[in-house]
């Protein structure tokens, strides 16, 4: 579709990539880093389990902004992972889900603005469910050759991530709305979103803090449990002979004399932990007293706890016998990957929260949104704006609908009574100026409006060329016939007179009356010859008028005077000074 100016309007994509503001692009950049520096301070959830925060602030950035730039953010922060997990797959699946949001967005703004609903949430939980997990499985599972129960809680780990930074940025953005709109700024906040938002943190939160709690518990008992069982190996170890043999399955043993001499019993799988392994450190194991060793060679991290080992050594010392270091170690993977098991399920738990929470939510702000637009329907589709509301099924709403119909009938009443104030007032204006600007007695323009309209006359005679007369009236002995026949009579002659000479005006000429016995006749497009010959005419018709008063004729008469605009000198005042000249210089005559 062609815009106005008949260019190509712009694509919806197109302005999703347009290029950035200056400020703009010092935010994203800005953004970015902040996401970079999230990411490189992961928070610990479970054992060998960390959620990343950094995608929060680019789904943060698109939805304030709308702006494609956000994908280029988002792979930026990503790119973290692949140094800390050793391989380049999260930063794929990262960047394709800060890609489907923004382009699900898009999509959805095209229809309808669902940026303040809290659609990006459902958005996540669908890219994770079709492409995130399915990806992990790919990615780990056939390439990494990571063991299932790996994968498993990894792709859970994943979606949970996922879909909590999606709320969390979801939340900051209803909050930064919220601030906005109390300074005056942008839109405010939609009714289904504050709903989403808040039951999102009602439920998710507390439920992600009693599972990290019961996943802390378990981990700790089950590794303290192993620390037991390699305590009592230990001080086996330690309470026989030198070269004699411990039965513990696949645990091994080290003994350190006090010389340096050491004997053990796997020399070469202490002699490659020696060399290819190190600490783990302390982030993923609680008990203080044990150990896990982890391999120096890069690999994906959840490979380097499944192939580690477990680890405690101890010194021991007796009265009069040197001392011995005794390092007892034994393989982490069992162990690990029962951890995990457990830990898929706490996963799953969390999962079924945000999923629960989310349809909840949505469901609950699409009924609260659907009442609200349901009362308000009426309104809206009213052309007066002064409908009544619908009734609601909830009684909270039903209490307000009936306060709000309550005040839009005392509205409707007053706003009633101010059309008929109105009304009223508009008649009075009209009355005033009929009064202001006639003549009461013949209905006739009084002076006011003669000086206004010859000016306006004058004017346009002149720009157009056209002619334009003035004719001044003046009624023969209208005194005598007042004090002779009365006020009454001499009323009836001016009406009389002022309704003879409207017969003979075109709908272009305009009559005054100037005086108490004097009419001006301003005649459009006339010049000197026909204004002559409509005087003799308003004379013949005002001298066959017949008035009557106690069976004595009232004689009627009247004598012109008569000007022309000549010249573009001629003022309005100068052309009726120069009608009433003619008018006196006729009387003149008549008189002698």
């Amino acid at each position: 579709m062609a815009s106005i100016t008949g260019s190509p309007a712009p694509s919806p994509w197109g302005a999703l990539f347009a290029p950035p503001t200056r400020r703009q692009g010092l935010v994203l950049a800005l953004t970015a880093g902040l996401a970079v520096l999230l990411n490189l301070q992961p928070l610990p959830l479970f054992y060998g389990i960390q959620v990343l925060l950094g995608s929060i602030l680019p789904i943060l950035a698109l939805l304030l902004w709308r702006t494609g730039w956000v994908i280029p953010v988002g792979c930026i922060a990503s790119l973290v992972t692949w140094k800390a997990w050793g391989h380049p797959w999260a930063v794929v699946i990262f960047s394709a889900e800060i890609t489907w949001l923004t382009l699900g967005l898009q999509r959805l703004s095209r229809r309808n603005d669902q940026v303040s609903t809290g659609a990006v949430i459902p958005l996540a939980i669908s890219y994770w469910l079709l492409l995130g997990a399915p990806m992990v499985a790919i990615f780990y599972g056939l390439i990494l050759q990571i063991d299932p129960s790996n994968v498993t809680v990894t792709a859970l780990k994943q979606v949970v991530n996922g879909v909590l930074n999606a709320t969390i940025a979801f939340v900051l953005f209803m909050v930064i709305s919220a601030l906005q709109n109390r300074k005056g700024h942008g839109n405010g906040i939609s009714l289904r979103g504050l709903i989403v938002g808040l039951v999102l943190i009602t439920m998710t939160v507390p439920a992600l803090i009693i599972t990290m709690s019961s996943g802390y518990q378990l981990v700790l008992a089950m590794q303290q449990a192993e620390l037991d069982n390699l305590k009592v190996v230990n001080r086996a170890v330690a309470a026989s002979k030198p070269w004699s043999e411990i039965p513990g399955g696949d645990v091994a043993y080290r003994r350190v004399e006090a010389n340096g001499n050491s004997t053990s019993s796997d020399a070469e799988l202490f002699s490659q932990l020696d060399k290819d392994y190190t600490d783990g450190g302390r982030a993923n194991v609680h008990p203080r007293e044990l150990a896990v060793l982890i391999s120096k060679q890069p690999m994906a991290g959840l490979r380097k706890w499944v192939n580690g080992y477990w680890s405690y050594s101890q010194l021991h010392a007796s009265p009069g016998q040197p001392s011995v270091l005794i390092q007892v170690v034994q393989p982490a993977g069992t162990l690990v990957k029962r951890m995990q098991d457990q830990i898929s399920q706490l996963l799953v738990v969390v999962l079924t929260t945000l999923l629960l929470g989310t349809a909840a939510s949505m469901t609950l702000g699409a009924l609260f949104e659907r009442e609200i637009n349901k009362l308000l329907k009426p309104m809206l589709t009213s052309p007066d704006g002064l409908s009544t509301l619908a009734p609601s099924l909830i009684n909270e709403l039903r209490v307000m609908v009936l306060l709000i119909n309550q005040r839009i009938q005392q509205v409707r009443l007053l706003t009633f009574d101010l059309q008929e104030t109105n009304l009223a007032l508009r008649r009075s204006r009209d009355e005033l100026e009929q009064v202001s600007s006639s003549d009461i007695l013949t209905g006739c323009g009084n002076r006011n409006v003669l000086f206004l309209r010859l000016k306006e006359e004058c004017l346009r005679c002149r720009r157009t060329g056209e002619a334009l007369s003035c004719i001044t009236i003046d009624i023969d002995n209208l005194t005598d016939i007042n004090d002779r026949f009365g006020h009454e009579i001499g009323d009836l002659v001016l009406k009389r007179v002022a309704s003879a000479v409207r017969q003979r005006l075109r709908i272009t000429d305009h009559l005054f009356r100037s005086g108490g016995d004097e009419f001006v006749v301003v005649a459009t497009d006339c010049n000197g010859a026909a204004a002559h010959e409509m005087a003799e005419e308003l004379q013949a018709l005002v001298s066959q008028l017949r008035l009557a008063s106690k069976q004595e004729l009232v004689p009627t008469s009247i004598t012109t005077g008569i000007s022309s605009l000549e010249g573009d000198e001629l003022k309005p005042d100068i052309l009726l000074a120069r009608s009433d000249a003619d008018l006196r210089h006729a009387r003149q005559n008549a008189n002698s």
